[in-house]
């Protein structure tokens, strides 16, 4: 699969100085094959994220990890391995600030070097199950908040737009 990409405050300079874990991530979004739903098909929005993740821990990244014990166990990265949180993006726009903040909580408590934010580019965008296809986000999207937040988000965060 291909993909685009934004980097903020370095993630990708970071994500380099571990070379490995950065060839890991591009190999696995590289050989992903997305199964996406379409207008009138069931509409199983959980799918394509499963697919996602499944292929992530074929490579030893956990799934569903405690962001930080100061959450009360209400919030969990939905991919993480050495020091990288993931967190895979295809519902809703609003969720990418849930998603920089849970990122902030965890750089602050010293549990991540870098986040990582994965979504579906304009190409492969799929029909949302409640019509919402305005609402899904988009790299653009990730981009404008981002560069918005800047005084408030400090950590690096690389978005992938998956196309």
């Amino acid at each position: 699969m291909r993909y685009r990409t934004f980097e903020y405050r370095h993630a990708e300079s970071i994500l380099n100085a571990s070379h490995r874990l950065k060839k890991e991530i591009e190999r696995i979004l590289a050989q992903l094959e997305l199964d996406l739903p379409r207008l009138h098909a069931n509409n199983d929005v959980a799918r394509p994220h499963n697919q996602i993740q499944r292929a992530f821990l074929r490579y030893g990244w956990q799934a569903e990890v405690l962001v930080t014990p100061r959450t009360a166990q209400r919030h969990y990265f939905d991919l993480y391995k050495d020091r990288v949180a993931i967190e895979i993006e295809l519902s809703n726009r609003a969720l990418l600030y849930r998603d920089y903040m849970r990122f902030q909580l965890a750089e602050a408590d010293g549990r991540i070097d870098v986040g990582v934010i994965l979504l579906l580019d304009e190409e492969a965008r799929y029909v949302h199950p409640w019509g919402m296809r305005n609402a899904l986000p988009r790299l653009e999207d990730a981009m404008d908040d981002l560069n918005s937040l800047r005084n408030v988000v400090g950590v690096p965060i690389w978005v992938v737009a998956l196309c």
